[in-house]
């Protein structure tokens, strides 16, 4: 099943996902249960470890943009823990957090959603396609993606719950607030997890083959 989605070569539904994560095999790779990578999928990396990518030649300007978006990406979560734990806190209000966290919420999840298209569409194919052992991992990094997804989506649920109780007593408002944190971090930690998995399936990919090889140039 996750060889004929890859080779496929498009991204997988929703529907294929659901299916996908219930059989035993998916679950042990998915972000609720795995600890990084399988190791049959980190040959490369043992040979390109992470201290070796930023001297390393063939770490081009392709490669480089895609991880400064991952770094984006985290520095957005920081920022957005930051918030929720003022919130915990009691620092601000429900109102205060919905009006910062919200906006800034949707600026990661847009790009978000973008950087996976881009992935999904383009980059993976070609990486599956120059390291065909490796292809299962691409597939796992797809199921990722949709966690990923489900996960915000839960989080948007919780958040308009707090919305619509600005207004109502403390404890309630206090609740969906605890409930949107606690949703925020299940987020943020498989986003998280997710990034590093990624960076050390495909940099030393593009560090073995280059970005020229691969036509990203």
């Amino acid at each position: 099943m996750l060889i004929y989605l890859q080779l496929r070569n498009c991204p997988i539904t929703k529907i294929e996902w659901w299916l996908l994560m219930q059989s035993t095999e998916a679950n042990r790779f998915s972000l609720n249960y795995r600890n990084g990578l399988p190791q049959d999928l980190l040959q490369l990396c043992a040979k390109y470890p992470r201290e070796s990518w930023d001297k390393h030649p063939n770490l081009g300007e392709r490669v480089q943009f895609w991880l400064s978006r991952h770094d984006m990406f985290r520095e957005m979560i920081v920022m957005l823990e930051d918030c929720c734990q003022k919130l915990s806190n009691n620092l601000i209000d429900a109102e205060e957090f919905s009006q910062w966290f919200i906006p800034r919420l949707s600026f990661l999840l847009n790009h978000l959603d973008l950087h996976h298209k881009v992935e999904e569409f383009h980059l993976f194919p070609i990486f599956a396609a120059a390291e065909t052992k490796l292809i299962d991992g691409f597939s796992i990094l797809e199921t990722d993606h949709q966690s990923i997804h489900l996960f915000a989506d839960n989080l948007k649920t919780e958040l308009q719950a707090l919305f619509e109780l600005k207004n109502k007593p403390r404890d309630e408002v206090k609740r969906a607030g605890e409930n949107s944190t606690m949703k925020f971090a299940t987020l943020s930690k498989g986003l998280v997890s997710h990034l590093n998995d990624e960076e050390d399936l495909i940099v030393p990919i593009v560090l073995y083959h280059s970005e020229e090889s691969l036509g990203l140039i």
